[in-house]
């Protein structure tokens, strides 16, 4: 169990460190499970953690950021009856951004360590 989350928080740190790239998080579940191995399964599984792993560093960025671009205008403004239902379906869409592309990105780091030589292991690179 300690090892799972040592690899999906190492998918998580890079997910963080690619973070102004876009699709970093796909990068961030294939690096936690091409470290960890398993099958696809575990390789879903794995990304998933790493992305919910690097969703709450990511939330606390991201909705000051959000309520500061409401209030210069873009998007809809905090004080409008909508506003709630706003945050709710951009809520969505950044876990489905962060949570699902990592659990995607599982998957090919799985497809990665069963079929090719690469060595996706992010100790390797520091």
């Amino acid at each position: 169990m300690r090892e799972t989350l040592v690899d999906a928080g190492w998918g998580a740190l890079v997910t963080l460190a690619l973070s102004i790239f876009p699709f970093s998080s796909v990068v961030g579940g294939a690096v936690a499970a091409n470290r960890h191995g398993g099958g696809y399964l575990r390789g879903l599984w794995l990304g998933t953690l790493a992305g919910v792993a690097a969703m709450a560093p990511l939330l606390v960025l991201f909705v000051p950021s959000l309520y500061i671009a409401g209030s210069l205008g873009f998007g809809i403004p905090p004080s409008s009856p909508g506003y709630g239902l706003f945050l709710g379906l951009v809520f969505v869409f950044f876990l489905a951004y962060t949570v699902g592309l990592s659990a995607f990105g599982g998957l090919g780091g799985a497809w990665a360590r069963a079929n090719t030589d690469w060595n996706l292991d992010p100790v390797r690179w520091l």
